[in-house]
């Protein structure tokens, strides 16, 4: 009878150590990290500016902790890589952003990639220093002058000289004169009572025309 009891005991003890084994295994299999973080990121739909900041954006999340958001870039197809932490938004644990600067250079482009890594070393990128993403940069504009002009002030040509070395004052002048002449022959040979002038033939009239003299 004892005996009995002290095997039913014996085993009741080493299934009871199986099963704190087991159970630990199990927990211990729970505590273990072993997924990395989920990293999107969507790269710019535009061009950038060279010469202007370029901010980029990343939603990182992990099932226990991140420990890091780190950007990778570079202005050339070439060279290595520049490091720089991004920083998680105040409204939002998951969401991170950073601004760099760029320069005007012959290439028209920065490369990068972001790397997310959480407390237990697990890591996510999107692009590679192998295989960066791309965005393209354009140069920056060019402000045009926008000062008024000024018209150039139009000068009258001089004034066309004749033959007959007279000015356009003594050319109206003719015309009055003829115009007038015009009508003292008509008065003249209206037959009315004024007789002949200075004594000369009825039908023709003298006329003195005055003129400034000869034009410069």
């Amino acid at each position: 009878m004892i005996s009995t009891m002290k095997r039913f005991i014996g085993l009741s003890l080493a299934v009871m150590m199986g099963m704190s084994q087991l159970l630990a295994g199990i927990a211990s299999a729970q505590v273990a990290d072993t997924e990395p973080p989920v990293l999107i990121h969507r790269q710019a739909d535009s061009a950038g500016v060279a010469g202007e900041l370029q901010t980029f954006l990343a939603r990182v999340s992990d099932d226990f902790e991140v420990e890091s958001v780190t950007l990778y870039y570079r202005q050339s197809d070439q060279g290595g890589f520049t490091r720089i932490s991004m920083r998680a938004l105040f409204d939002s644990l998951d969401e991170y952003m950073i601004a760099v600067e760029t320069v005007e250079s012959a290439y028209q482009g920065l490369q990068y990639y972001i790397e997310a890594r959480d407390s237990s070393g697990n890591i996510t990128n999107r692009g590679f220093d192998y295989a960066p993403i791309v965005l393209p940069l354009e140069p920056a504009p060019v402000i045009a002058d926008n000062r008024p002009v000024t018209a150039p002030v139009a000068t009258a040509p001089p004034a066309s000289q004749s033959g007959s070395g007279f000015n356009s004052k003594t050319v109206l002048l003719g015309l009055g004169a003829l115009v007038v002449l015009g009508a003292l022959a008509g008065a003249s040979s209206g037959g009315g009572d004024s007789g002949p002038v200075n004594g000369g033939d009825p039908d023709t009239v003298t006329l003195t025309i005055i003129t400034d003299g000869p034009a410069n």
